[in-house]
């Protein structure tokens, strides 16, 4: 069967191709394999010295999971609109872009601009007030309506962990729900079937089994089995809120439809459980009011990562409806006052928010999400033709400038409901074949995370057409 074009919220089509990616794999030949591991040992020498060295002092060399790459990781030396460039003097297309947040670009002059002025003046940190914070929650604010106040954080991790916590307050109930898969940080309510469907808590080393013991999941896109579970908790404590990866699993790799977030909304409302959209991926990504505008639905709380920063260091936050918000009111619970314990040194820094200000206003004067999408589009059709003229079996879509490459169908494979035994075997053949890909695209000059997650910047737009041809060459190279 040719792969198609695939709307990128169409679950019903993509996990029905994901079946026959699945059942008919194809892997690179092993004289490719050879040839690009020989690439590495010649090509990144420094990479591996370097990388070897750390790993004396840094747990596996690296202390990024970003950076866990087959069959070593590369030392990254500067960062330069569409690029990357490692010690060894080698030229990448970005198309990791740290995750999908550094959506302008690397190193972004305007962004960079901007921070240093304002270190050069406020300086990085007071610890006290600074006009920036509340200028940056204005903008939020604008784009994301449903954001009637916002608290700044460090990272998407921290305002998880606080979204869940504000929700118990508030509600006074006790289980959290989630979608089966996804993943909302890794604090230790949250490290509960992640990464995988139905996995439950064998990500969870290190973690007691109370931590979860209030933590369920659902399958994606089964409103039926979502109101089930609120009907069983109603006797049992309740339920404080669901929580959704706003895309779906993976960044959209298992997508929700806009019919299941309408329902959603509905169910939420009937049994009086908060609604939290996780949308450390999407906000400011899929468009400029993230999942909730494409969507058109309007959650409790929403959760915020560094891309509210445009990729700077130690952003993220939390916001919603200002009668739960205000239980972050600064201070501690005195006098009968309810309030809810949030810290951070580091949080709503001078440099944080102004780089978040600028980000936000370059996105929308640059007019980068029409150009991102346009380009997506266009390069995603191009790619499936190319699939089809090298006959490989994959699932190809996009949610805007969030692209879904995937020869393996490693995310779907916990979705058909086969034994752990056999997916755990599945999963690690299609994993090995997912890090080869990932290496061979690395060696041709274009950067994904080893899953494979797979981020266009603005300025990536420009050289799509190379992006193309490197996608060629790998894909010539399988049998």
């Amino acid at each position: 069967m040719k792969n198609q074009y695939l709307d990128g919220f169409d679950y019903e089509a993509i996990h029905a191709r994901a079946r026959d990616v699945i059942d008919h794999p194809k892997r690179l030949k092993k004289s490719a394999v050879e040839k690009y591991l020989r690439h590495f040992e010649t090509k990144c020498a420094g990479s591996k010295r370097t990388i070897e060295e750390a790993a004396t002092l840094l747990p596996g060399g690296i202390q990024h999971n970003l950076a866990n790459n087959h069959p070593f990781a590369l030392n990254i030396t500067k960062g330069d609109g569409a690029y990357l460039y490692d010690v060894d003097g080698n030229r990448y297309i970005d198309f990791l872009n740290a995750a999908g947040v550094t959506i302008l670009g690397n190193n972004y002059p305007p962004i960079r601009e901007k921070v240093i002025e304002t270190l050069n003046s406020a300086g990085y940190l007071t610890g006290l007030y600074h006009e920036y914070e509340y200028e940056l929650a204005r903008l939020i604010h604008k784009y994301y309506p449903s954001v009637e106040k916002f608290r700044m954080l460090g990272s998407g991790t921290e305002a998880c962990i606080i979204a869940i916590r504000l929700a118990r307050a508030f509600s006074g109930k006790k289980y959290i729900v989630k979608i089966q898969g996804c993943y909302h940080g890794w604090s230790d309510q949250m490290v509960y079937d992640i990464t995988a469907i139905g996995t439950k808590g064998k990500q969870a080393v290190g973690i007691p089994e109370e931590c979860v013991m209030y933590t369920q999941a659902v399958m994606p896109n089964d409103i039926d089995a979502l109101e089930r579970q609120f009907i069983a908790n109603e006797n049992e404590g309740g339920t404080a809120a669901f929580i959704v990866e706003a895309c779906g699993q993976d960044s959209g790799a298992l997508p929700t439809t806009r019919e299941y977030h309408k329902r959603v909304r509905e169910l939420c409302t009937k049994y009086n459980v908060l609604l939290i959209y996780d949308e450390v991926v999407t906000a400011f990504r899929i468009g400029m009011s993230g999942a909730q505008g494409y969507f058109g639905t309007k959650p409790d709380i929403t959760v915020f990562g560094k891309i509210i920063a445009g990729g700077f260091p130690s952003a993220g936050g939390v916001g919603g409806r200002g009668d739960i918000l205000e239980l972050l009111a600064a201070g501690f619970s005195y006098k009968g006052t309810l309030k809810v314990l949030v810290g951070g040194t580091l949080t709503a820094n001078p440099i944080s928010c102004v780089a978040g200000i600028t980000a936000i206003t370059e996105l929308e004067r640059t007019g980068a999400h029409e150009k991102m999408a346009y380009a997506a589009d266009r390069f995603i059709h191009d790619l499936v033709d190319l699939s089809n003229k090298y006959e490989i079996p994959a699932l190809i879509f996009n949610q805007q400038s969030i692209l879904h490459i995937d020869l393996c169908g490693l995310q779907h494979i916990t979705s058909f409901g086969v034994s752990p035994d056999d997916a755990a075997g599945k999963r690690t053949e299609a994993n090995q074949a997912l890090q080869e890909y990932a290496m061979a695209l690395a060696a041709e000059g274009l950067i994904v995370a080893g899953a494979c997650k797979t981020y266009m910047n603005l300025q990536t737009v420009d050289v799509m057409d190379q992006a193309l041809e490197i996608y060629e060459r790998v894909f010539s190279q399988y049998e």
